[in-house]
Order: C-alpha cells, then sequence, then structure tokens
C-alpha cells in the first residue's frame, strides 16, 4: 500500500514524476491564460481554474491522495463537473486524464507482479477500439469515448497495484462505501423534491448523478459491496457499522425502485435469489415476497404494466422503452453493409449514423441502449468477440480462486454477470462514474485474492 510522501520524496522525486510535473505545469499555465481570456466573465467556468490548479498540486506533490479524494468524492460531481464544461470538456476530463497517469506511472515505477493480467484481459479490447478510432466518423468524439474506456482500465489496474494486504483491501472498499452516502441521502431529498420527470416514467430519481438509471446500477454495485461487509467475517468493518449496514441496503433498495429502472431491478432480484438458491435458502422468502410488495407500489405496477403495450410500430403511436429499443436494435443492424461486420464502422459510429439509419431519431443522435449491438455497429464481430473475451477472463481469472473465499469471488463474479445482464438494455460503457467503481471493486478483488494464495502458498512451502 501506498505511504504518504515525506519531505524528501517531495525534494527527490523519479524522473517519470519530474516529467509529469513538468508537463503538468505547462499545460496549467498555457490553460490558465486561454482560459481567463475566454471565459472570465463566466463565474462558473471561472471558479473551475482554481478548482483545476489544485487538482494539479495535488497531483504533484501527492498523486494518491488525489486518487482518494477522487474515489471518495466522484459520485457525488457529475452536477458540477457538467457546470465546467467548455464544447465537451472540463474539470471532469482532467479528472479523467489524472486517472490514466497516475494509473501508467503506478505500472511503470512498481515492481508490479500482476502486470501481465491486464496484457491478457484489458489489451486486446482496447487494441481493437484504438483500431475503431483510426476510421471513426467522428474522431474526435472517438477519442473521448476511447480515453474514458482506458480510464475504466485504469481503476482495474490502480486496484492491483494499491491492494496486496486484507488491510489494503478493507481501507479501499470501506473508501468505495464512503463514496455513496452523498448520493444515498441526496437521493431522498431528491426525491422530496420532485426528482426528474419523464414523459413516459413520470417522476424518477438521478440523485447526484446525470441519469436514474447511472444511480440505479451504481446502487446494485454498493447493494452487493455492503451485503458481502455483512456475510464475511472481515474485521475491517467495525460491528457498529455493520449492524447499521443492513438498514442502509433497505434505504438503497428503496431509493433504486424510484429510480424506476426495470433493469436495474432485475439484476438485483437475481442477485438475491442466486444468493440464496447458493448459500442461504431463507434468503429465497425475501425474492419470492419482495416483487409482490413491490407491486403495491402504484408507480412500479405502471412502470411493469408499461411493457404490455405500445408494442409495436404503428404510425402516431407510441413504443414502450423496450419496444423502442428493438427497433432501434433491428434498424441498425438492417441497415449494416455485409463489408462492416468484421471490423464495424469506427467508435462511435452508432451515434453518428442513428439519424440515418433509425427512423424515429429526427434530426437527434441517439445511443444504442444495448452495448452488444453497438459493439457490433461500431466494431464489429472483432470488437464484440474482445468485449466478450474481456468479461470472460476476468470471470476466468477470479473463478480460479474461489476455494479460498468463496463468499467474495462469487459476488465478484455476480458483479460481472450483472454487467452482462445490463449491458443488454442499456449504454453502460458510457457511464464513467459507475464504471470506474465497478472496475476498481474487480481489481481490488482479483488482487486481494492473488496475494492470499500467494501468502499461503509461501506458508505451505516454508513449512
Amino acid at each position: 500500500m501506498h505511504e504518504y510522501m515525506t519531505l524528501k520524496n517531495i525534494f527527490q522525486p523519479s524522473i517519470a514524476v519530474v516529467f509529469a510535473a513538468i508537463i503538468a505545469a505547462l499545460f496549467f499555465g498555457v490553460f490558465s491564460v486561454v482560459f481567463v481570456e475566454m471565459f472570465g466573465e463566466k463565474l462558473s467556468l471561472l471558479m473551475a481554474l482554481p478548482v483545476v490548479m489544485i487538482i494539479g498540486l495535488l497531483f504533484i506533490f501527492d498523486r494518491y491522495l488525489l486518487f482518494t479524494l477522487i474515489l471518495l468524492l466522484r459520485p457525488a460531481l457529475d452536477p458540477i463537473l457538467e457546470k465546467t464544461k467548455i464544447g465537451g470538456l472540463g474539470v471532469g476530463g482532467v479528472l479523467n486524464a489524472l486517472v490514466i497517469i497516475i494509473a501508467l506511472l503506478a505500472i511503470i515505477q512498481k515492481d508490479f507482479q500482476l502486470r501481465s493480467i491486464l496484457i491478457k484481459t484489458w489489451v486486446p479490447f482496447l487494441l481493437v477500439l484504438l483500431i475503431a478510432v483510426g476510421f471513426a466518423p467522428d474522431f474526435t468524439h472517438a477519442v473521448k469515448s476511447y480515453l474514458s474506456l482506458i480510464s475504466n482500465a485504469a481503476m482495474f489496474a490502480l486496484a492491483l497495484t494499491l491492494v496486496k494486504t486484507q488491510a489494503d483491501y478493507g481501507r479501499w472498499m470501506r473508501i468505495v462505501l464512503l463514496s455513496s452516502l452523498i448520493p444515498v441521502f441526496y437521493g431522498f431529498i431528491d426525491y422530496a423534491t420532485g426528482g426528474v420527470v419523464y414523459a413516459d416514467a413520470g417522476k424518477r430519481v438521478a440523485s447526484t448523478f446525470s441519469h436514474p438509471n447511472i444511480l440505479a446500477f451504481y446502487l446494485v454495485l454498493i447493494i452487493t459491496l455492503s451485503f458481502y461487509f455483512i456475510k464475511s467475517k472481515v474485521t475491517y468493518i467495525p460491528p457498529s457499522v455493520k449492524r447499521l449496514l443492513p438498514l442502509y441496503i433497505i434505504m438503497m433498495i428503496a431509493l433504486l425502485l424510484f429510480t424506476k429502472t426495470r433493469s436495474a431491478w432485475v439484476v438485483c432480484f437475481v442477485f438475491f435469489a442466486l444468493y440464496g438458491l447458493v448459500y442461504e435458502r431463507k434468503y429465497l422468502l425475501f425474492v419470492i415476497v419482495s416483487p409482490l410488495v413491490a407491486l403495491l407500489i402504484p408507480e412500479m405496477q405502471d412502470r411493469i404494466i408499461d411493457l404490455t403495450q405500445g408494442n409495436e410500430v404503428v404510425t402516431y403511436g407510441t413504443l414502450n422503452s423496450y419496444a423502442w429499443r428493438k427497433y432501434i436494435w433491428e434498424s441498425s443492424l438492417s441497415w449494416m453493409q455485409p463489408s462492416h461486420y468484421f471490423l464495424g464502422y469506427g467508435l462511435e459510429s452508432f451515434m453518428h449514423y442513428s439519424i440515418d439509419f433509425f427512423p424515429l431519431a429526427g434530426n437527434m443522435e441517439t445511443g444504442a441502449h444495448n452495448v452488444y449491438v453497438q459493439l457490433i455497429f461500431d466494431t464489429g464481430v472483432v470488437g464484440l468477440l474482445s468485449f466478450v473475451w474481456l468479461y470472460g477472463s476476468v470471470a476466468f481469472y477470479l473463478a480460479q480462486f474461489y476455494k479460498a473465499n468463496k463468499l467474495m469471488i462469487f459476488l465478484a463474479v455476480m458483479l460481472l454477470c450483472q454487467y452482462g445482464l445490463l449491458a443488454y438494455s442499456d449504454n453502460m460503457l458510457s457511464y464513467l462514474a459507475f464504471n470506474w467503481y465497478f472496475w476498481f471493486v474487480l481489481g481490488a478483488t482479483y488482487s486481494i485474492a492473488y496475494h492470499d494464495k500467494k501468502r499461503l502458498d509461501n506458508k505451505v512451502t516454508n513449512t
């Protein structure tokens, strides 16, 4: 685990850190001159300048402290970061870039025993995406998307470098859990003050996220992690906190219902059902009763009933959300030419060409709402297979440690399965904040399982 820098560390940095500091200083210097000149009259944008400078100083003097703060606060920052955007770029982009740089420095500087796992899992997917960037119809949008996906890999890599002991794992998982406090409690305030109103779903809760679906997927992740803390015999969660976690999970489930994200309801339901079947049958009663209780809530009834109508494309008719999704999937795949089946049309080309192939698009670009369809369109069969390889290989490597810690590995594999299900009906690759926590938890889980097994093997050898 990283030890915070001493004065000696600060004044005798490595060549890589010095180089990064010089680049950062040049960037922030030029950025400040241009920024004030162009946007000095806009208060919200002007306030971003000192924030960026503070972030830069934190990076130079203690990049791991900066990363800790990012991990702790990122779920609450979407509303703030959105106001700092200039032509699609803002403080959020700076944070993404710094996370990537911190990960690269960690990989290069340290004796990184787990470097090979990155090559075996992430590299094929990232290489295919890089090729797809080269012939993307909207190069700028494609590069931004690619950098976001690299930042997901960076979170996975950082977890591998930072977690070596149970104390490390506990420290970082506590930070992940604490990161949920602001979104959860503000979520109830959001609900009480009206939430976000959608024409097809009424009032939904997004809390500090840009969309209710992102909040819902994040909640499923935190519910799964919290459940592990309750059921495991870990010592890094105080008993007093463990006693409160069941109540916290109930609060998150209530908030999950308020998001009205049906796919998140399904994966949460499946998680508890599979846990009950594999470990504790008493949870099956909860699984059976919970949908019945949810259906007593009028708003929940409406979301389910909505799927029974609007299933056909007719003139002046309104499609329900699932029928709308199927229509755009069918439209995109039937529009594709056979010559593009192999490598697709380029990264983020689905959005770009949606105006051409989707009859209901009007003049608005539309996402695929299905990762598998999006990848086939953007990157062809090769891209889809590399994506399946990424998730399948991570599941395979995690499963190797199942006997050592059955519950932890079961929950990690369940997270991968949840993601696979959610990817069927949503733009999962675009939800940066959620993806960061998802990959950090998976990386930390693999790393602690790897190091625990290594210590056990060494102990057996020595005896």
